[in-house]
């Protein structure tokens, strides 16, 4: 769950009721993600203030934040049956809803409790839209819209925890730019409002930029020393980034200013993986996972897998990597699939799951560069493997899938095809015909590959030749005659002809073949042969050819027998 630092600091200004101490307080340790903290005040006030709606929902808030939704959603329930028309209550109810993906009825609360609050509650709207925005079910239009409306509400004087709500609401609508817009906002609007610089630090994060997410991190913490969420981003950035004195510089550092928990566990524990103390990390996890929250022990799974494959266990690391992936945590993302992948591959278990595991890789990543990387995974996977129709499955993906792929993409599918069928076919002692849909399929992309690549086409007519040839062994059928004839005149009119060489002296070699053999057309054979011999003179077996050719004419010139006949 997202934090929810614009609610809580706005609501300290927007709220329209006068707070306990507690309340406030309460409000403070959310806006730093001290959960706990934020509870034991919550409860606190509400003892002394009992079926208070306003406060009962920051309690609830405060559940969520500690991943217990039962918790908030039972917190709730019981509260509405006390005041079923409570603004705040409605919303607390209606966030459970969006997690539930009851978001009809969800909509519904939320508009229950705009009306009831007859829509001139500001801290009701931005309670609307953090649900909206925290939820992976809600809607960031609809939480832009509410926000718009509370912004109108206080127009005299925005708080700048709204426009980090903006920008929140912006920042799940993949729309980078009026995210960051937004919490520039904040920052003129209050200059110390560590949030926003954190906003704008994951916005970049997102993008995987290094060199503007961890400043804008440290300008967090120059903002507010207290703003832990920003220390446990640089503690994340280091971990993943192999540094293990930075990385544990800042988990003491967010130790120091976050309250005991499950996260901070469990930072413990991959503080071991990535100082390579991989024994002592499946220790720790060990250790800590009969007493972890039911939330927190996947992360345990994934680290124990994650630790057993580099010391060669890899039983154990696909024990571990099956149980995190059979109930994943939110931080689930295409690097486990792939990892997974990984270890199925090096612990040399079920080929299927290798790739299935990519492909699930490939479907939840969004950033088109990592799909390629994942394809060409599976391709080099597929090499070391043996298995040449699953290499050509993934080089037509790298194809497929790529709106920028050109004709290097195109002609690697083509060649991947046919090599995987002269493999298939090198391999079927039983005569089955298996690799013969491959050279169809070649010869497809290659007609494909003139098409969409005319200035290639000598290649593309060469390679269909040669899958039709492939089809046609016995030349019976003459099915590689007009590509080696489109690819010779191609070739002989380019002025790169030179290059084209080798290409066309095969394309000649089928030709004298077909047409001496199959047709017995000896003037057409003769032709072929004169051309090959411009390229190739010295050839001594097509110089003999042409002499049994030239006698065999000279003979029938003369008069003489043998009509069809080559002689000796």
């Amino acid at each position: 769950m997202k934090m929810r630092v614009s609610l809580v600091v706005a609501t300290l200004v927007l709220g329209k009721a006068a707070f306990a101490q507690s309340v406030d307080d309460g409000k403070r340790f959310l806006y730093y993600q001290r959960y706990q903290s934020a509870k034991d005040a919550f409860s606190k006030a509400l003892a002394a203030k009992p079926n208070d709606g306003e406060t009962t929902y920051w309690l609830g808030q405060a559940e969520l934040g500690l991943k217990d939704s039962a918790g908030a959603k039972d917190l709730y329930q019981k509260a509405l049956q006390a005041n079923g028309n409570d603004p705040w209550l409605l919303v607390g109810m209606g966030e459970i809803g969006l997690k539930e993906n009851q978001t009809a009825d969800a909509r519904n609360r939320f508009e229950t409790a705009i009306n009831i609050s007859k829509s001139k509650d500001a801290g009701i709207l931005l309670a609307v839209a953090r649900a909206n925005i925290d939820v992976w079910s809600g809607d960031g239009n609809y939480a832009v819209e509410k926000l718009n409306q509370a912004m109108e509400k206080e127009k005299k004087h925005v708080e700048a925890a709204l426009y980090v709500s903006l920008g929140d609401a912006y920042a799940k609508l993949i729309d980078g730019g009026n995210a960051v817009t937004n919490y520039n906002n904040a920052l003129q609007a209050d200059p110390k409002y560590a949030a926003a610089h954190y906003g704008i630090g994951q916005i970049y994060e997102s993008q995987k930029n290094p060199s503007q997410y961890v400043p804008e991190y440290e300008a967090a913490i120059a903002a507010d020393p207290n703003y832990a969420p920003a220390y446990y981003r640089l503690y994340i950035h280091y971990y993943f980034h192999f540094d293990p004195e930075k990385c544990k510089e800042y988990l003491a550092l967010y130790t120091q200013h976050a309250d005991p928990s499950p996260l901070v566990d469990q930072a413990t524990a991959d503080i071991l993986f990535a100082s390579q103390d991989f024994q002592g990390a499946i220790a720790k996890a060990k250790a800590l996972l009969p007493n972890t929250p039911d939330y927190y022990k996947p992360h345990y799974y994934k680290l124990m897998a994650y630790s057993y494959a580099p010391l060669g266990d890899f039983a154990n690391a696909k024990t571990n990597i099956d149980a995190y992936l059979a109930h994943p945590d939110d931080s689930l993302t295409s690097r486990n699939y792939r990892e997974a992948a990984l270890i199925y591959y090096h612990g040399g278990y079920a080929k299927d799951s290798i790739f299935n595991f990519i492909r699930k890789a490939i479907a939840i990543d969004t950033v088109q560069e990592n799909k390629s990387l994942y394809i060409q995974l599976a391709a080099n996977l597929s090499d070391s493997l043996r298995d040449p129709a699953q290499k050509a499955y993934w080089v037509g993906q790298a194809y497929i899938t790529n709106k920028d792929a050109g004709a290097n993409e195109l002609y690697n599918w083509g060649q991947a095809l046919f090599s995987a069928a002269d493999t298939l076919r090198a391999w079927d002692s039983a005569k089955t015909g298996i690799s013969n849909q491959y050279y169809k399929k070649a010869d497809s992309v290659f007609g494909l590959y003139n098409q969409r690549f005319p200035d290639y086409a000598v290649y593309g007519n060469y390679w269909r030749a040669r899958a039709n040839w492939s089809l046609d062994t016995t030349m019976q059928q003459g099915l590689a005659i007009p590509y080696f004839e489109q690819m010779t005149k191609l070739a002989n009119a380019s002025k790169d002809s030179a290059n084209f060489l080798g290409q066309v002296k095969i394309g000649y070699q089928y030709m004298i073949q077909y047409y001496l053999t199959v047709k017995k057309d000896y003037k057409t054979t003769l032709e072929y042969t004169n051309k090959f011999l411009e390229l190739d003179p010295n050839n001594d077996s097509f110089r003999n050819l042409k002499g049994k050719l030239d006698k065999y004419f000279a003979k029938q010139a003369a008069g003489g027998s043998g009509a069809g006949k080559t002689g000796k």
